[in-house]
């Protein structure tokens, strides 16, 4: 019904704007009756910008022995995948660890890893990356 009324407003609008531009008011007069009709556009909001944080449970552990992390996220949706990855050779690779953000916004997930020394993990979800947090696996 809102459509219909709206469509029948800018309709009788437009046929006055017609008639005093046709009776010698002009342009101006047909601008202003078509104007008294139409809506303001709102505004668009900033896209919130992507973030995700993670910390883990330990600086140290075990060869093979569980490393929880844990973080929040800014402006990624609820069910979207959260993906580990550890520092290797020079570039990130995918770590077999994955889990979903929560609809509080965050995220839990853990490891468990035999490479000793110094290990550098992050998370990845809707291609933003974490800053890096380190782990030493000790045997």
């Amino acid at each position: 019904m809102r459509n219909r009324s709206q469509f029948v407003r800018r309709t009788a609008a437009t046929v006055a704007g017609l008639a005093l531009a046709a009776t010698g008011f002009g342009v101006a007069g047909a601008l202003q009756a078509n104007a008294a009709t139409t809506k303001p556009v709102a505004a668009t909001q900033p896209a919130v910008a992507k973030t995700v944080t993670i910390k883990a449970d330990k600086a140290t552990a075990k060869a093979w022995a569980k490393v929880s992390f844990s973080g929040k996220t800014t402006g990624i949706a609820k069910n979207t995948v959260v993906q580990v990855q550890r520092f290797e050779n020079n570039k990130w690779v995918n770590f077999p660890a994955t889990t979903k953000v929560t609809a509080k916004s965050t995220y839990s997930v853990w490891v468990q890893s035999g490479r000793t020394g110094v290990n550098k993990f992050r998370v990845v979800s809707a291609n933003t990356a974490s800053a890096p947090v380190s782990v030493t696996i000790t045997k």
